[in-house]
């Protein structure tokens, strides 16, 4: 365990998930490492003595209505909106193929469900898991939250993002914004295998927001709603 107060933010990748490890101090330096499992970079948390972890991905899953948190998102968001896609709903978490979900989201919201979302589902069931409700509570270290990070960038440059983050001038708004929060991001993160680009920017962001989880500074989307299970339904940025 570190003497150093440390969090980390937490992406998807192809090569499974990428996580952004940092001082609490802004202008600390991050170090990427990739994880085959959520399990692993959960486990890695805990032996580390992580103060707080940003997840991107969604957690609490809702029920007939839309996530709160969702629609504050999208509306800091603005012309950035479509970034976050509708949280899929609880009833569809374990379906085996978009055509299942879709079919299982309309019977229970009446709005179907996108391929995109559908393509979360797998990483979605990973993390809830590997996490319990407890560990999204203010008094769990490591205290793991969800986070957005286009919400992250936005609040971070004091508006959303320009430019989409696959193409190069969305990643260099992306890392000009970071660059000052970490002193090792003055040039674009080393490549790690697994991995693109915008999924260690993602990361850092996610880590940037951890740092304001550990701060109690982040601002709490949503209105304290837990889904049918008690995972939270809140995004932090």
């Amino acid at each position: 365990m570190s003497d150093t107060p440390l969090v980390a933010g937490v992406d998807a990748a192809k090569g499974g998930w990428v996580m952004a490890t940092t001082a609490t101090t802004p202008g600390s330096p991050v170090a990427f490492s990739v994880w085959p499992s959520f399990a692993g970079v959960w486990a890695e948390a805990r032996s580390q003595g992580l103060l707080a972890v940003g997840v991107d991905m969604p957690i609490g899953l809702p029920g007939q209505d839309l996530r709160r948190s969702d629609i504050e998102a999208r509306e800091l968001l603005g012309p950035r909106r479509s970034s976050l896609f509708w949280t899929p709903p609880l009833r569809a978490l374990n379906a085996a193929s978009h055509a299942e979900a879709n079919r299982l989201s309309r019977e229970g919201t009446s709005r179907g469900l996108s391929i995109q979302a559908f393509h979360l589902l797998p990483k979605v069931r990973e993390v809830r898991s590997a996490l319990t409700p407890e560990n999204l509570s203010a008094k769990a270290r490591p205290q793991a939250a969800e986070v957005h990070p286009e919400t992250s960038f936005a609040m971070l440059a004091g508006q959303p993002m320009s430019a989409s983050k696959h193409q190069p001038a969305g990643q260099a708004e992306r890392g000009a914004a970071l660059a000052p929060e970490f002193d090792n991001l003055g040039t674009a993160p080393p490549s790690l295998p697994g991995t693109s680009l915008d999924d260690l920017l993602d990361a850092a962001a996610a880590a940037w927001t951890a740092r304001r989880m550990a701060a109690s500074t982040a601002l709490i989307l949503g209105r304290g709603e837990l889904d049918a299970t008690g995972y939270p339904m809140a995004i932090w940025a």
